[in-house]
C-alpha cells in the first residue's frame, strides 16, 4: 500500500566556486527519507516520493532521427540521490521501471534504450558500488516499424544478492544493502535514435522517455511474481503521472 507522507524541506547551501547555488532537497517518507541536489536534475523533474516508491518524469527527454541523419543520441544522469533507512527499515531491494513511447517510419529506421542503475553504501562508497544495466522487456519490443507509437518499458534491480562492479578483490561482494543506513542512488539513461544515410525512402526513428520510478523493498526482497507485480504498479503510477502533465 502507498503511504502518502510527503513533507519536503529545503537547506540551501553556498557553492564554494562560482556563483550557482545548491540547495539539497529532503523528503521525508516513512520508512526513508531522500535527499538530493536540485542542481543535478538534468533532463529529470524533481522526485516525487509516494509511499517507498520514488519516481520521476522528464522535461523533453527525446532521441529523433530523420532522413538520413543518422544517429541521435540523448542522454542524462541524476546522481546525488541519498536514501536514510528509519525506523528500523532494512534496504532489500531497488527496483527500477522506466516507460515511454516510439515511433519508426521507412526501413533501417532504429531505436535504443540504454541506461544503468546504480547503488553503494553511503558511508562506505568504493567497494559497495553495485550496478544493474537496463533491460527492455521482451514483450514491449523497439522495432515495429508501422509509422504508429508504441509503448515501451525497460527495467533493472539491484538486491542483496547483487555482486559488487567489479568484484573486490576479485571475489564477488553481496549483501550490503541488508546493513546500509543511507545509500547513494544513481540513473544513467540514454536515447538512441537512428536513420540510414543515403536511404531512397522518407525515414523517421523516434522515442521518449516519459517516466521513472524506483520501488524500495524491505528485506526479504520480493521473489519473480512480486517484482512483476511491483512493475506493474509502476507502470499504473507512470500513466497516472504522465495523464496529469497532459
Amino acid at each position: 500500500m502507498l503511504k502518502n507522507c510527503l513533507v519536503a524541506t529545503t537547506v540551501a547551501l553556498a557553492l564554494a566556486a562560482g556563483p550557482a547555488r545548491a540547495t539539497l532537497v529532503t523528503l521525508t517518507g516513512t520508512d526513508f527519507d531522500l535527499t538530493y541536489d536540485d542542481t543535478k536534475l538534468g533532463l529529470f523533474n524533481a522526485p516525487v516520493l509516494s509511499g517507498d516508491i520514488i519516481s520521476f518524469t522528464f522535461n523533453n527527454f527525446v532521441a529523433e532521427s530523420l532522413n538520413g541523419q543518422g544517429f541521435v543520441t540523448t542522454s542524462s544522469t541524476i546522481d546525488g540521490i541519498v536514501l536514510s533507512s528509519k525506523n528500523g527499515f532494512t534496504f532489500g531491494d531497488l527496483l527500477l521501471a522506466e516507460f515511454g513511447d516510439y515511433l519508426l517510419v521507412g526501413p533501417f529506421s532504429t531505436v535504443n534504450v540504454q541506461g544503468q542503475l546504480r547503488a553503494f553504501d553511503a558511508a562506505n562508497p568504493v567497494p559497495t558500488q553495485t550496478a544493474s544495466d537496463l533491460f527492455v522487456n521482451p514483450a514491449t519490443p523497439l522495432n515495429i516499424v508501422d509509422a504508429a507509437n508504441h509503448d515501451w518499458q525497460a527495467s533493472a534491480r539491484i538486491d542483496n544478492a547483487t555482486p559488487v562492479t567489479p568484484p573486490l578483490f576479485g571475489m564477488p561482494q553481496n549483501g550490503w544493502l541488508a546493513t546500509a543506513d543511507q545509500i547513494g542512488v544513481t540513473i544513467e539513461n540514454r536515447l538512441i535514435a537512428f536513420t540510414s544515410p543515403g536511404g531512397l525512402f522518407a525515414q523517421q526513428a523516434f522515442i521518449e522517455k516519459k517516466f521513472v520510478g524506483i520501488a524500495i523493498a524491505v528485506m526479504p526482497v520480493p521473489g519473480p511474481s512480486g517484482a512483476l507485480a511491483v512493475l506493474a504498479g509502476l507502470a499504473l503510477i507512470g500513466a497516472a503521472a504522465w495523464r496529469r502533465r497532459v
